[in-house]
């Protein structure tokens, strides 16, 4: 079992800070946004929001409080699920769902050099990975997240999902060298962690974090093969390859919640930050939408 206070910390909405249906300042709804410190101090956050059926488009948006969101550049389009992580040299990494309205999706890896080009939506270069799991024509392969980077970029570890046999969504791993060359993997453990709590439909985004030097997952996983109301998220021990559902908590008892996001943010005062979206199928008045959450950490 995990420990007992990191789950509480994860699970209870209700005594965090926290902003339902979350916004940015020209009215974008900010969905399955990923938050990380700016280092320039406050907070950057990427996020997709709908412009139409089946499109969505990819934007950064800062903060100085994680309430207030100022849009800054729209960073692809015909894009949606962004990951990003900062770099040593002052550059960002960006991983996103390329394609939609009907194409099947691919991962795309945007690299930008420095923070005042990831605010212009300047990226110095892109790579498209092919797909290597399913057949492009038919099947999705998306939802990316990067667990790590060298410093030089010469090596960047992406975790994605696949859409098995074209019925459902399971996890994959994904190496990209040189920028140039990408090799991939299933990861069945993690898939059977989840079908053991009879997730029977997909499982889909997931962030990596590390807890008192255990390294963790937060993950989604849809119970009913096409039950939206069905969404939960699920805490995947690393090292056990064991996984538990979290009974997450909110002011109005939605259930339906996928899309997770956690970031440790460092300093004086250490912050648990966590992003969601919580399906209108299941989600009570007023908290369906891109949810975050923070608390500081003793």
């Amino acid at each position: 079992m995990p420990e007992p206070d990191l789950v509480e910390a994860l699970c209870d909405v209700t005594g965090a800070t926290v902003a339902y249906d979350l916004r940015d300042d020209q009215g974008r709804a900010m969905d399955t946004l990923k938050v990380i410190a700016d280092p320039a101090g406050g907070y950057l956050a990427v996020y997709h929001c709908g412009v139409g059926r089946g499109r969505f488009d990819v934007h950064v948006a800062t903060s100085p409080d994680l309430a207030r969101w100022a849009w800054r550049a729209r960073l692809d389009e015909l894009a949606s699920q962004p990951h990003i992580v900062a770099m040593p040299d002052g550059g960002f990494l960006v991983a996103l769902e390329a394609g939609g309205a009907g194409t099947p999706p691919w991962v795309r890896v945007l690299d930008y050099a420095g923070r005042d080009d990831l605010l212009a939506g300047a990226a110095a270069r892109r790579f498209d990975a092919p797909h290597t799991l399913v057949p492009r024509r038919k099947h999705a392969e998306g939802t990316p997240n990067i667990y790590a980077a060298t410093p030089d970029r010469s090596r960047i570890d992406i975790g994605f999902h696949y859409w098995r046999r074209g019925r459902v969504d399971r996890q994959a791993r994904g190496v990209l060298t040189g920028f140039a060359d990408w090799s991939t993997r299933r990861e069945p453990r993690i898939d059977a962690a989840l079908e053991h709590w009879g997730v029977r439909g997909n499982i889909g985004g997931r962030d990596a974090f590390t807890w008192k030097g255990r390294e963790y997952l937060l993950i989604e996983g849809q119970t009913e093969p096409g039950g939206w109301h069905t969404w939960r998220t699920y805490l995947y021990d690393v090292a056990a390859q064991t996984a538990w559902p979290l009974p997450i908590r909110t002011h109005g008892g939605s259930a339906a919640i996928a899309n997770p996001a956690v970031t440790l943010l460092e300093g004086p005062r250490p912050t648990l930050v966590v992003t969601a979206y919580l399906f209108h199928a299941g989600a009570a008045d007023g908290e369906g939408g891109p949810m975050l959450y923070h608390r500081p950490l003793s």
